[in-house]
């Protein structure tokens, strides 16, 4: 009889609103690659997906080793979704006879008394915690110390948070497994002559630099365009640089907002919203950069992304970041403005870097897949019934 596991996958959702936050396209991601798997079959193990009911339609088929489940209730809202995974999940998951669960964003339910495997993203809301909600902040420093600790196995999405848990939580480091995250498999370079006609719909003109994220604290876009516009200040030949920012805003970004319709910056800078999934690769493909400030990343999934589609980046060196774009990015410090406004320049003027950066960064996406994130995950499932860590190694002396 097959091994069942339960996946705890809350935050994947059918709501628009949840489509480009990250997490969602982890779980996303990651159960495809799952259900498709031929590892799966290898172990003789039978997954079972707990979600939202407005994911039904977001989660792969079923299939004979692979079924998903709906909560009773929405789990959009923080509040319910913690109400879920506390009330509800321990006991559908012995339902249905799981021998381990894997929370897969940062939290495992108190009541599940067996193996377990738990997804930590980043500890951001401890190193860098201004960039957080207080609310959130708490529950999340509350919640991960513990269930990292009590989980069997831990899965990191880069090593530079593995590294944190180690040095904040003092967990050991051979409880946590690296599973460096991947862009989806069908986000490709668009066809040169989509990318002409989308330049023609949408009015791009040569100079155009273009970010996707959130409009938040964390993603550092006042730096942005602070570099920005000390760049059209300063180089009369891209005077007609464009920005476009893609995103949905999720909270105190009001001052990006009036930074980019400044007197300085009105007429260079359009903030889009959110960006439908059809239009990425295009918009990624079709800028002459794709610019990402982050201050702090638990992977950095979307220049890993741009350079799939084929875009020339200019990231941060921040946190994971050179973990996910190597050397087929430039790196620049999070907030040197004038080094983000000189490698903004260089690309937008030299048509020869900006090839060689689309070289380097599709070779560079080439060598990340789900198909190996899923393989690694169940070789940590694999681990964590055979109880090769145990919680209480786990209390070493760092605290956050």
């Amino acid at each position: 009889m097959p091994t069942g596991i339960a996946l705890g996958a809350y935050l994947l959702s059918g709501v628009a609103g949840f489509r480009q936050a990250g997490i969602h396209r982890y779980t996303k991601s990651l159960l495809t690659a799952l259900a498709e798997s031929r590892m799966l079959a290898e172990l003789d193990y039978r997954l079972w997906a707990l979600v939202s009911p407005s994911a039904l339609g977001e989660a792969p088929p079923p299939g004979p080793r692979f079924e998903v489940r709906a909560a009773a209730r929405s789990t959009e809202s923080p509040y319910a979704r913690i109400w879920t995974e506390q009330t509800e999940s321990a006991r559908v998951a012995r339902r249905f006879g799981a021998r381990l669960y894997h929370g897969l964003a940062f939290a495992l339910p108190r009541a599940w008394r067996g193996p377990s495997v738990l997804t930590v993203y980043d500890l951001s809301f401890i190193t860098a915690a201004q960039t957080h909600k207080w609310v959130n902040r708490t529950y999340l420093t509350a919640m991960t110390r513990w269930a990292s600790r009590r989980a069997t196995r831990v899965l990191s999405i880069s090593a530079h948070t593995r590294d944190d848990l180690v040095r904040l939580y003092g967990l050991p480091a051979e409880k946590i497994d690296v599973t460096l995250l991947a862009p989806n498999a069908h986000h490709k370079p668009p066809a040169q002559d989509a990318i002409a006609a989308f330049r023609v719909a949408k009015g791009l003109q040569p100079g155009a630099v273009f970010y996707l994220g959130s409009l938040e604290p964390r993603k550092n876009l006042t730096t942005l365009l602070r570099a920005f516009a000390r760049l059209r200040a300063t180089a009369p030949d891209l005077a007609g640089a464009r920005l476009y920012l893609g995103g949905a805003a999720a909270w105190h970004y009001e001052g990006v907002l009036d930074e980019a319709n400044s007197a300085t910056l009105r007429d260079a800078v359009v903030v889009l919203g959110r960006v439908p999934e059809a239009e990425l690769a295009l918009w990624q493909a079709a800028c002459d950069c794709f610019a990402f400030p982050s201050l702090y990343e638990g992977f950095g999934l979307p220049p890993l992304e741009a350079m799939a589609a084929g875009a020339a980046v200019v990231c941060s060196n921040a946190s994971s970041l050179p973990e996910a774009v190597g050397d087929a990015a430039l790196l620049v410090d999070a907030l040197d403005v004038d080094g983000w406004a000189t490698s903004l320049a260089s690309v937008l003027r030299d048509p020869g870097l900006r090839a060689d950066l689309r070289r380097r960064g599709l070779a560079r996406a080439a060598g990340f897949s789900w198909s190996r994130v899923a393989d690694e995950t169940l070789a940590a499932y694999a681990k964590a019934l055979a109880g090769s860590t145990h919680t209480r190694e786990a209390s070493s002396t760092p605290r956050a």
